[in-house]
C-alpha cells in the first residue's frame, strides 16, 4: 500500500531567471498546475532569498518518503550546476517520485524527461551567454 500523500509546493523569495514573482502570485500557479493535473498538493516550501541557497529544497527532498514528488514554481529554480540537477534527479526517481515545473508545464517522471530538460538548460545558458557579448 502507498502510504505517500501528495505532491510539495516549491517557491521562491529570490527571483526566478531575472524576474521577480510574488509568492502569492507563485503559490497561485503551483496550485493551478496541481489542480490541472489532479495532483494532490501540499502547501508550499519557500526557498530562502541566498543566491545558491538550497536548504528547503533539501527539506523537501527528506519528505520523499511521504510524498510523491515536487511541484516546483519553475524548473529553473533548481540548482545551476549540473551535476547537481542530475544527483537531484535521481534522487526523486530512486524515491518513486517525480517533479514538476509549474510555470513550464512540464513533469519530469524518468530519464528521458530530465535528458530533456538538461537539453533546455544548456540551450537557456547558451542563448543568455550569447546576449551578453552581443
Amino acid at each position: 500500500m502507498n502510504n505517500r500523500r501528495g505532491h510539495r509546493g516549491y517557491i521562491a523569495s529570490r527571483p526566478v531567471r531575472g524576474q521577480e514573482w510574488p509568492q502569492h502570485v507563485q503559490n497561485l500557479v503551483v496550485r493551478d498546475y496541481a489542480q490541472r493535473n489532479d495532483l494532490h498538493y501540499l502547501l508550499s516550501a519557500t526557498e530562502y532569498a541566498m543566491d545558491a541557497c538550497y536548504m528547503n529544497l533539501d527539506t523537501v527532498l527528506g519528505e520523499l518518503d511521504h510524498i510523491e514528488g515536487i511541484v516546483c514554481f519553475s524548473l529553473f529554480m533548481l540548482p545551476a550546476r549540473a551535476e547537481r540537477r542530475l544527483a537531484l534527479y535521481q534522487r526523486i526517481f530512486d524515491s518513486g517520485g517525480d517533479l514538476h515545473g509549474a510555470l513550464e508545464n512540464m513533469a519530469i517522471r524518468g530519464p528521458e524527461d530530465a535528458a530533456r530538460l538538461e537539453d533546455i538548460f544548456m540551450v537557456d545558458r547558451h542563448a543568455a551567454s550569447s546576449q551578453a557579448g552581443y
